[in-house]
Parts: C-alpha cells; structure tokens; sequence
C-alpha cells in the first residue's frame, strides 16, 4: 500500500467542500466516494452540504496546471509541446510497428503489440529499468527501434505522451505553482506506483499534510465463503442473494463483484433478470429501468444499432470481399433503411442471395443480385440505399485525412437510413450519439496518422468503440451493482458478493510486460511481475472488501465444464457456509393433460400442402418429416457455396437431357455420326447454360461458365453412349408435369423421360446425377423413392408399362437401375422374375400385380398425410441424415428414453 505511514482519517470526518482534496486510484472510487459521503451527510440529518472533492491523480494535476495557466503562473512559452491523448499515442505505436514490419503487419495483432510497447515504454520510464546488451532479445530489439521511431515523431510534431505530460505538470508544482491544497489525502491506492509516491514527496514539500482515507463502515465484516458447482450457479446463487437483501431493505445497496467478468457478464445478466425481473418479458419491457447495472457499462461497439452502422461502414470500405453472411445478417437484421416496412422482403432477397450466390462476393455483385429480387419483392427503399452505398464507394478518395474521412461515414450512415425506421428507445439513441461522437473524433488523428486509406480510419474507429465504455443513463441509482475486481474496491455498500475467486484467478497470476526481461522487472519490484507482490496485494484488498460492507460473500466454482477447480489458497481460513439450492419453480397444480404428439391435426379442406412426392418420401421415411417439413413449412435456408452446388448442377444436366431427346428416338441419335453428335452435345449444353443464367439471380462468371460447358459435355457423351446400346424407343414426353389426386391429397408429379417402346409400351425414366442412387425402396412396404412408382402406378392406369428406371447420368458408373417386365428394355434392368431377391414370389407374383401394390402402398401414405400420422419412427438413422428439420426431431432425446427405459 502506497504511504501506509499515513494517519488514516473516516471519510465521515471530512467537512467536504473545497478541501481537503482526495485522489483516487480509479475514477470509478472518486465518483463513489463523493456519492458515499453525500449518504452519511444526509444519514446526520443535514438539508445541504458541499460536495467531497474527489478525483484521480491525473485529473486533478490536468485541472491544477490548466488553471496556473489560466493566472500566469506557468508562462504558455513553457508548455512542453502539444499533449497526446492515449488513442493518439497508441497510434503512433501502431504506425511505428506497422513501418517496422513491412508487408508481415497484417499478420500481426498491432492493437496489441501497441498496447505492451506502451506498457513497456511506460514502465522503463517509471522503474528505471536498464536492460544490458546480454540480454537484448529480438523482440527486445524490435522494441527499441519502434521506441526511437515514435520517438521521433513526437520530436518532429513537438508532441508530449502522458507520462511525459504527468511528469512535467508534477514538475510544476515542484517549482511552486499554487492552488495547491492545505490538506490532502490518497485513498484505493494498493499496488506501489513510482509516479504517484513523487507526486506525494513533492506535495509533501511544499507543505501540503498528507492523509490516507479509511473509507470502510467501521467495522470489519468476517467474509463467509460459497462453494458451488460451477459457474453457471455462482451467477444463479448471487443473484438470488441479492434478490434477498432487496425484499428484506428496499434501500439496500449490493455490489457483486467478478472475477472474470467479461467471460460471465451474459450469464449474471440472465441470472439477475430472471431473479429481479422475472415479469419483463417482451419488447414492452425494454424500457423498464432494471435495479441491477453494470458499473463499467459495455463496450459502445457490443450496442447494437452501433454494431450496425459499424458493419455498414465495414461494406464501404472492404467491397471488393464481403462475405454473405455478414450480409445476410445485415439484411435481415433492423437498424438502417427500411427495416420495418421492408422487413419481409429483405428475409426472402436474403434467402435467395444463399442460393444463387458464393460465400464471398464484391459490394457491386451483391448488389445486382439484390436489386434484381428488390424489383421483383417490392423493396425499392433497399435498392436505393444500396445504390447509395455504391455510388458512396465509387467516389470515395483512396487516402485522405481522418476527419474527410468521419465526415464521409457520417454522411454514409444518413444516406443508408441508419439507425432504421423504428422510434429508438433512450438507451438506443444515446449509443447513436456516441458513435456519431466517435466519428467526430477522428479528427484528433490528423496530424497522427496524416492521410490513410478507408480501411485504417475504421479500424481506428472500431477500436475506439471497442475501447469507450457505455452505459445508459438512469434515472435513479441501480441497487445491485456488477463490477470487476479492480473496480470491488470503492465506496461502502450494505452487502458485497465477489465470486470467481479460484485458483490462478485470485491472486491473480504475474504477467511480466512480454518485451522487458522478467527477471529485471521482478527486480524493480514491478507488483504485475511478482507472485508475492499480488499476493500481499491480494490480501490487502481482501481486507478493504471486509470493512467496506455488512455482509461479505465469497465464493468459487468446483470445476468448469470437466476440469476440477480450487478455491484460492487466499481463502484457507475463511469459514464456509453451505449455501441452499435454489427455489424450484411451483408446479402446476390441478390435473395434467398428455399431449399426444405422435398425431397431427387431419388436413383441412382448405389446406394448402406443398411437397408433392417428396412429402411421400418423406412420410415414409419418417412421419414427423413430412410434417414439421410440408405441413407446418418448417426448412434450412440454403448454404452459399462457391461455384454451383449439387441441386444447380443437377437442373443444368435435366435442362440439357430435355432439349436433346424432345422429339427424337434412338435412331436419330445413331445416324449420327461422332461430328454430328459432338455438335448437338456444344448446342444443347449452351442452350442450357443460358437457361440457368436467365433464371439466376446473375450470369454465370465466365470462367465458370466454361468449367460448367466441360463438365456437361463430357457427361452427356458417356451417357449417350449407354443410351445407343437400347432397344429402339422413341421419346414422347420430357418433364412431363400431372396433377393426381391421391386419398384428396393434391400430388404434382414431374417425370423426366417417357419413352414409348416398338410395341406401344412406355418406359417410364428419371435422372439421378448422384452415385449413391438405389432403387431398394421399390420394394419394401414404405416406398421412400415413390416419384416412379407413383407415375407407373397411378398416372397411366389404362397404359401399359414395360419398365420403370433410375437413370444414373454419371462419369464413372453410368447406367440404369430398375425394373422391368421383360429383359432386355433396358442395359442392366433385368426382369421382374429375376428379381426375387428382392421383389418375393408370393408378394410380387406377375408385373400388374407389382403396379397395383406400389399405388396401394402409395395411397397408405396419402391417407397417413391427410389423417395426420407425424409420430418420430424411422428403420436407420441414417435415413434421416439429410433431413432439413432434423433436430425437430429430437433424436437424442428419443435415444436417452429409449436407453432409459432399457
């Protein structure tokens, strides 16, 4: 503890007012100081009183020589040069390792390596750290060089950075500026400083009497420890623990302090909701002023509607790769053009974007795609807004200075309708304000960085509203206070939780700066480099937690996730107390009604069902399928992929097919010769290709194009060459779609190929462009492959039919798989009657009665559809692994009742 030589004095005996003046270690310590001596003012019954004076050391030195040089005292001549804040200091670091490390930059955290080689600068400066040749590393080497280059820039600019800036404003005093206070007193200040204990000496010589602040309630409070599962239950317990200290003291004020708070913040929040709020649920909550609050507030960057107009700029100034789902998420998400009117629409040009478009693509491709669907959806807002956007990045200068380019970002936002058509709440348009204060502040960086390109103004931006704190004005104190563990140590409060408190976390670990030699800072007595310094410093905190509330809680967590954990070996003599479970929710009271969930409701008269044979398919796969999937519309978005995914492929390989074969029979394709048939294969695969590119969202890339033309060519050769070795046939339909009516359930069928043999007899075709294609199902009493069968069976019951078959267009095992009436239809298909491995004797006797079984089995299905069979029965797993709403149907919790039940 800095000064402990001091005489200790109760915050309760100072008058306030003017003096004495009390510096702080933390801001957050000042402002609660003034607040916790305001309470005892009004506790002795006093209508007014002067306010504590509080502040940090470098406030107050900021607000002394601002105002010597206000009187004269200090002549402006002898300002050292202009002051840098930190964001331009650490620019300067960024620069300097950026210029070092050439084009390998990028490959490189410079946010953090800034950060260490201020940290590293700074405590050379303040321990007197002297590092001898011997033990010049290379990073040490690098770090020299970066320290001259910035060091340089500051000689050129006359710039200050805030150590020198401190240091000089303490010189000042020494040479004996006023306004100085009669009395003053010091007060959080644990770990030793080198700074802060030269200010004191210096103060002390000029006569000032020093004091330290006991800003504790009196009394020591013993601490009781919380043993809990995880830390999941610690949050739980703590906020159930405050939950109690407000209904037995509506005036009570509870602090929970964290040990790792950025890792827990979501899981406290949720907790303390569901315990203080369990009511506000819903938008109309929103507004409802919580009783709990975090004391250091949230990075502005996590606020949402500031997320969104930073990822805006994002698309300005990276538009060349723009990834689509950060896209898509910015098009469906709310907060910039027209986000309510628009809203629908914008989901559905997302959705198709995913199927027409790869995972990354340029501002100007994505563009054309939305524009196009825009038209066609009614979102002329949207359009607009984008074509702003890309007339925004077409005239924007590659480099210019960083307040043209806050000036270009606040116009950008305007122009792109941020932040959105809905009426923000107060907390909303505060953060809006913010971050329009944050573009505004880029103009600081002027003469720090000079001109750069839109990438490094954002980044700058972006880490300010990472590094900026925010929290929403209230409008009465919250009651339950959540901070970290350096912010635990302020004003006296009625109860205090401070969790975490485990092993490695409490003390917390030594972390030497990476850039100095650990030995040498362990030598100065830096207290982050040594484990004994923390340690002491962590038992002296422990004690100013213990005066500074009546009830004192700690607690740690058992294990985390699978790894065992410890308590803190601070914690050996504290007394432990078994802390309750929580509270069940009541149960319902009054009889219960089981929900069969294996029944659907009947389909309606009016109900529209779409699926066709694929709601067959899947309703004999499994009922809850076809369901979740074509009743109640339940599916997955598609997957962006780069180039053309399978289903894509497929369509270009059917669209070619059907324009060969319309009209022709097999003797057309042998009279041609290998001329011929190559020149029929080029038109058809272009006919197709310019099929698919009027039906996209955009052309395809020429380069893919060409790719695509190869594939389908060499794939159509192979395959007419099974083709040539027909019987002869000629081709009577192709895409044929009808409409069956099947137990009132409306079923549109699409069949590929309908070829009509010598005799009169059909041959009923569809194409499979995949290997793993199988036929097995055709036999079985659920048929999951029913779009053949169901066009054999049921759309030509006075036609005869002589083979029904899978064709499998591939390069490497092309053929076909089916059945047939007789051998010798088609290459491979071998008869009904040589089948009966498959399709039984006495099952499947003669080729009608086979028809006839398919339209029974396929009537079955229809009717469970319309009767509302949906219950989760499947043969295999592996039957549904590519069902699109499997995890509706809770396969492992039907596994665990199954092995349960076992």
């Amino acid at each position: 503890m800095i000064r402990s030589d001091l005489p200790a004095v109760k915050l309760a005996e100072l008058p306030g007012g003017p003096e004495p003046l009390v510096l702080c270690a933390t801001a957050r310590l000042a402002l609660d100081l003034r607040r916790a001596h305001g309470v005892l003012q009004a506790t002795r019954g006093a209508v007014t009183w002067q306010a504590l004076q509080s502040s940090t050391p470098a406030m107050w030195l900021e607000h002394l020589s601002s105002t010597a040089l206000l009187r004269g005292e200090i002549p402006p001549a002898s300002v050292p040069g202009s002051f840098l804040s930190r964001a331009q200091e650490r620019s300067l670091w960024e620069q300097a390792i950026a210029r070092d490390t050439g084009a390998a930059a990028e490959l490189f955290d410079r946010d953090g390596m800034a950060l260490a080689a201020m940290e590293a600068a700074s405590l050379q400066r303040a321990w007197r750290i002297e590092v001898p040749e011997p033990l010049h590393t290379e990073e040490y080497r690098a770090f020299l060089r970066w320290r001259e280059t910035v060091a340089e820039a500051c000689r050129a600019g006359a710039w200050r950075i805030a150590d020198e800036v401190m240091a000089w404003r303490i010189d000042c005093i020494e040479r004996g500026i006023g306004g100085l206070p009669a009395r003053l007193g010091i007060a959080g200040f644990i770990a030793p400083d080198p700074q802060v204990s030269h200010l004191l000496a210096v103060l002390e010589a000029r006569g000032v009497e020093l004091f330290r602040l006991d800003f504790g309630r009196g009394e020591t409070t013993p601490a009781v420890g919380a043993e809990l599962p995880d830390g999941e239950a610690e949050c739980a317990a703590a906020a159930s623990w405050a939950r109690g200290w407000l209904a037995r003291d509506a005036s009570a004020r509870v602090r929970i302090a964290v040990a790792d708070l950025p890792a827990r913040r979501r899981l406290l929040e949720s907790a303390l909701e569901a315990i203080l709020h369990p009511d506000a649920v819903g938008a109309a909550w929103a507004a409802l002023e919580r009783d709990h609050a975090f004391a250091a507030g949230s990075p502005l960057a996590a606020e949402p509607l500031v997320d969104i107009g930073l990822r805006l700029l994002q698309l300005h100034v990276h538009s060349q790769r723009v990834a689509q789902a950060e896209f898509g998420a910015l098009l469906c998400g709310p907060g910039w053009s027209a986000d309510v009117d628009e809203a629908d629409a914008r989901a559905r040009i997302e959705a198709a974007l995913r199927e027409f478009l790869p995972p990354e693509a340029s501002l100007e491709r994505l563009g054309r795609a939305v524009r196009r669907q825009a038209d066609a959806l009614q979102a002329p807002r949207l359009a607009a807004h984008l074509d702003a956007l890309l007339e925004a990045v077409r005239n924007a200068p590659r480099r210019q200075l960083p307040s043209a380019w806050a000036a270009v970002f606040a116009g950008l936002l305007d122009a792109l309708g941020w932040p959105g058509q809905r009426a923000l709440l107060a907390t909303e348009r505060a953060a809006c304000d913010e971050l329009r204060e944050a573009i505004g502040g880029l103009l600081a960086l002027d003469g720090v960085l000079g001109r750069v390109d839109g990438g490094e103004a954002l980044r700058q931006l972006q880490r300010q509203c990472r590094d900026q704190p925010f929290a929403a004005t209230r409008h009465a104190p919250a009651r339950v206070e959540i901070c970290s563990l350096g912010d635990a140590l302020a004003g006296p409060v009625d109860a205090l939780w401070v969790m975490g408190l485990n092993e490695g976390a409490w003390p917390p670990a030594p972390r030497p700066n990476p850039l100095l030699p650990a030995e040498l800072q362990r030598r100065a007595g830096i207290p982050a480099a040594r484990a004994d310094s923390l340690a002491a410093e962590a038992q002296s905190v422990q004690a100013l937690w213990c005066d500074s509330a009546g009830e004192v809680v700690f607690s740690w967590a058992q294990r985390e996730g699978e790894r065992p954990l410890r308590a803190s070996p601070l914690l050996t003599q504290i007394a432990r107390r078994e802390w309750p479970p929580l509270p069940l929710l009541p149960f319902p009271s009054g009889p219960l009604e089981r929900l069969d969930d294996a029944r659907a409701p009947p389909v309606g008269s009016a109900e529209r069902i779409r699926g066709g044979t694929s709601l067959l398919a899947a309703q004999a796969v499994c009922p809850a399928w076809a369901f979740y999937q074509y009743r109640l519309g339940a599916a997955v978005l598609p997957a962006p992929t780069f180039g053309l995914d399978a289903r894509a492929r497929g369509s270009l390989l059917h669209a070619a097919l059907e324009e060969f074969w319309r009209g022709r029979s097999l003797a057309d394709l042998m009279q041609m010769d290998e001329a011929a048939r190559g020149a029929e294969i080029r038109r058809v695969v272009a006919h197709a290709l310019a099929g698919f590119d009027r039906e996209a969202v955009e052309p395809l890339p020429p380069r893919l194009r060409q790719l695509e033309g190869e594939r389908l060519r060499a794939l159509l050769a192979v395959w007419l060459e099974v083709e040539a070795q027909r019987a002869p046939f000629r081709v009577v339909a192709c895409e044929e779609s009808q409409r069956l009516d099947i137990e009132g359930l409306p079923v549109r069928v699409v069949i590929d190929r309908i070829d009509e043999l010598e005799d009169g007899r059909l041959v009923v075709i569809d194409y499979k462009s995949g290997r793993n294609v199988s036929a097995d199902s055709w036999a079985k009493s659920r048929i999951d492959e029913p779009q053949l069968p169901i066009y054999a069976a049921l759309a030509f019951p006075d036609r005869a039919v002589a083979a029904v078959a899978l064709a499998r267009v591939t390069r490497d095992a092309p053929g076909f798989l089916g059945v047939a009436a007789s051998d010798g239809l088609l290459p491979e298909v071998k008869a009904l009657d040589a089948q009966r491995k498959r399709y039984a004797e006495d099952e499947f006797p003669d080729w009608e009665t086979l028809r006839r079984l398919w339209a029974e089995r396929i009537t079955e299905l229809a009717r469970e559809v319309r009767d509302g069979v949906a219950a989760v029965v499947f043969d295999k797993e592996s039957d549904i692994q590519y069902c699109e709403v499997r995890p509706l149907l809770r396969v492992a919790e039907r596994k665990q009742q199954f092995e349960e039940g076992q």
